[in-house]
């Protein structure tokens, strides 16, 4: 059974109650480094899984805001939950643009191939940090280690990427 964002937003409300933009916060930060979703499908998807009562939500009130709804998983979405945990697992196949890119970056001229490159190596920096606060934050909470461990192997991946695109591009000049 192939993953689908529905399945990852029950997941994220297994744990507890959330609003709209906490699981979209989830979906950028901790689940970029093992599934890519659009950050507007959110709303869309806890939209459906309330119309098939998955999900139920609660109006709250906020001094001075807006008022927010805020989504909890239902006997119906923890089963769903439960029955997609026990499929067999998808075999892991990735889409990657920027490798897509240097594969044929022979066709771009020296100075737009390092920026691609330079780009790539900022972005995974970047993608660490925000990671590595998270896991900072979540182990104060002293959080399910098997979560941690996603998060350390989602730091460990990128960085094992940049320090051998950084020996490659060594080699190449």
């Amino acid at each position: 059974m192939k993953v689908k964002s529905d399945d990852i937003v029950l997941g994220i409300l297994v744990d507890k109650p959330a609003t709209g933009y906490e699981i979209k916060n989830q979906f950028s930060t901790i689940f970029s480094n093992f599934y890519n979703a659009s950050f507007g499908s959110v709303y869309p998807i806890l939209h459906k899984l309330d119309k098939e009562g998955k999900v139920s939500f609660e109006v709250v009130s906020q001094l001075g805001k807006p008022n927010k709804k805020v989504y909890s998983i239902t006997t119906k979405g923890k089963k769903a939950f439960e029955s997609y945990l026990q499929q067999p697992v998808e075999s892991k196949k990735t889409k990657w643009d920027f490798m897509v890119r240097l594969f044929y970056s022979s066709q771009l001229d020296e100075q737009k191939r390092s920026a691609l490159i330079t780009s790539e190596i900022n972005t995974r920096t970047d993608e660490i940090k925000e990671l590595e606060a998270l896991k900072l934050k979540l182990s104060r909470k002293q959080v399910d280690p098997y979560k941690l461990f996603c998060l350390d192997i989602g730091i460990q991946q990128k960085q094992l990427f940049i320090d051998k695109l950084k020996e490659f591009c060594k080699t190449v000049k």
